[in-house]
């Protein structure tokens, strides 16, 4: 969904959701409009997919928005703060799932893995170099999960 935005984005996310009985979704929201919604008004956003999957059998990932060579200080900061968030909520909603013993939720953080030299010329779109990492940790998270959901991993 290259060019949209994170309410787009999470908004297709959640009717992805709403169709699904069981299984796995992984939200990799960009970071288009980062500064112009502000840090609440995106975490929300993808905080409420997370909360979706409550109703269903559904296993969420949720990565953290990924850097950017090419964007300012200022959105640095701001996608540091939203990931941080990100973590903390996901984190405190496993914990909870996993004392109720329902389908818990995942936070996939790319900062160790992508770094600048992941993305194209233009600093924000990943290189195949990048998509290829950012696939096979996605790759390592379903395989994962997958063990977890036939009982084969504790």
């Amino acid at each position: 969904m290259r060019g949209k935005q994170v309410k787009e984005i999470c908004e297709y996310a959640e009717k992805v959701i709403d169709d699904m009985n069981e299984g796995m979704v992984i939200v990799q929201a960009g970071g288009n409009g980062l500064l112009e919604n502000g840090r609440e008004a995106t975490v929300n956003a993808i905080m409420k997919v997370v909360e979706r999957k409550r109703k269903k059998n559904v296993r969420v990932a949720v990565t953290g928005l990924l850097r950017r060579p090419a964007c300012n200080e200022e959105y640095e900061r701001l996608r540091k703060e939203v990931n941080r968030d990100l973590h903390e909520k996901v984190l405190a909603m496993k914990a909870e799932s996993i004392r109720k013993r329902e389908v818990g939720s995942s936070f996939l953080d790319m900062d160790d893995l992508i770094q600048a030299g992941c993305f194209l010329e233009d600093g924000v779109h990943l290189s195949q170099e990048g998509e290829t990492k950012l696939s096979q940790r996605f790759i390592r998270w379903i395989r994962a999960t997958h063990l977890l959901m036939e009982g084969r991993m504790d």
